[in-house]
């Protein structure tokens, strides 16, 4: 499957978990307004990216805007601020995944991670990339870890949806 097939069947994802929770959840129709999703890399990153296509198609199926908003900074801790201190109505929207990267980088966060956002749904997987110069000689990450005994092997770490 290629990515504009991943970022599509992901759309499509996020517009069938919405809908029917439409007429359950509130009499009230959603969205009445436009919503805010933030993204808190920068423009033209994976997540930015993945995070416009994914809100146009939404928006285009629900009759509003999805207006994506980049707040870069810290690790995604600055974007991720702004949602946490916005105002818990459904119209602003955090498109990041990496939430819990942030508590092993920072001793103290403006916001609890654990309190101050509810999981909506995933809309995508971005793999990543482990890379180093030539010259330092790794031809592995095992070989690195077995040269540094403690170092955890994350490598082999995979979390499924």
């Amino acid at each position: 499957m290629t990515f504009r097939q991943h970022i599509r069947l992901a759309g499509a994802i996020v517009a069938l978990a919405i809908f029917p929770l439409a007429d359950i959840a509130s009499a009230q129709d959603w969205p009445a307004r436009n919503v805010t999703v933030v993204v808190p890399l920068g423009a033209g990153s994976a997540s930015d990216i993945m995070a416009r296509v994914v809100m146009d198609q939404v928006g285009r199926q629900l009759g509003k805007t999805f207006i994506i908003e980049n707040r870069p900074g810290a690790g995604g801790t600055v974007g991720a601020n702004v949602v946490a201190n916005s105002t818990p109505d459904g119209y602003t929207i955090l498109a990041y995944g990496a939430l819990g990267t942030a508590h092993a980088l920072y001793t103290k966060l403006p916001y609890d991670t654990l309190t101050a956002f509810a999981p909506v749904i995933p809309f995508g997987l971005q793999p990543l990339v482990l890379i180093t110069a030539p010259a330092k000689g790794y031809k592995t990450l095992g070989a690195d870890h077995r040269a540094r005994k403690g170092l955890q092997d994350a490598a082999r770490s995979r979390r499924r949806w």
